[in-house]
């Protein structure tokens, strides 16, 4: 009964905002992501551009209703994209236990995200990430998994691409833990911590292969550390 209830309502809020045109949304997006160029409904619709503090994360994003999100008392969206070079696909869902996605798909610029911390900030980091999950909301994250590829740094041009990292994620309460480990290049990273809500924590350990050491000078000479190994601390330094 409790859930006839639930799919009655949701029913009506779908009746009531059948012809809300998209761009409702572009005021429901968390700041720093931004939706630009959006067209179509609610239920229905694209945008150019989903940005990321005025950096481009995904190109000709896409959106459409899926009522087989009332089964379960919920509303769901199935979320594309149109543009090869920025491929995602997932699904939105939220209802009365809160919003999550699930089924995850993407193949993000790294440059827009590695930028929101700090401490990389001024090495203007760039590559690729894939990332996948199945689950992500703010209690649970399931079945995630993230490569950083084909990383790059502008203070370092002659080096690039540098290496292919993998990063593990956990959630640990209220914090995401996390470990980066080398898949293989010129420069091998090493490192773990968490982020929480004072923002990423940890520690980086930088090293440049044999030989390599003078194409990453005006990285590891910015580092505390001796010869071609160097540490980065992001955040408070962790317990």
């Amino acid at each position: 009964m409790k859930r006839l209830i639930i799919t009655g309502g949701i029913a009506a809020l779908l009746f009531i905002g059948i012809r809300l045109p998209a761009s409702v949304l572009a005021g429901l997006v968390p700041a720093p992501l931004q939706l630009s160029g959006i067209s179509g409904t609610l239920w229905a619709g694209s945008a150019t551009q989903l940005g990321l503090d005025g950096q481009e994360l995904v190109r000709g994003l896409s959106w459409r209703w899926q009522a087989a999100g009332l089964l379960r008392g919920e509303l769901m969206w199935s979320l594309g994209s149109t543009d090869p070079a920025t491929p995602v696909s997932a699904k939105l869902l939220t209802g009365l236990g809160g919003t999550r996605i699930e089924d995850l798909s993407a193949r993000l610029p790294a440059s827009p995200l590695l930028g929101q911390v700090r401490a990389l900030a001024p090495f203007q980091l760039g590559g690729t990430l894939l990332i996948n999950a199945r689950r992500l909301d703010r209690q649970i994250l399931a079945d995630a998994s993230v490569q950083w590829q084909d990383a790059s740094s502008l203070v370092t041009p002659q080096a690039n691409p540098f290496g292919s990292y993998n990063v593990s994620l956990q959630r640990n309460g209220q914090r995401l833990d996390w470990q980066l480990a080398s898949l293989g290049g010129r420069l091998d990273i090493q490192g773990k911590g968490s982020i929480g809500p004072a923002g990423p924590q940890g520690e980086l350990t930088l090293r440049a292969a044999d030989g390599q050491a003078a194409l990453f000078a005006p990285l590891l000479n910015s580092l505390p550390g001796d010869g071609t190994t160097r540490t980065l601390r992001l955040g408070a330094a962790n317990p």
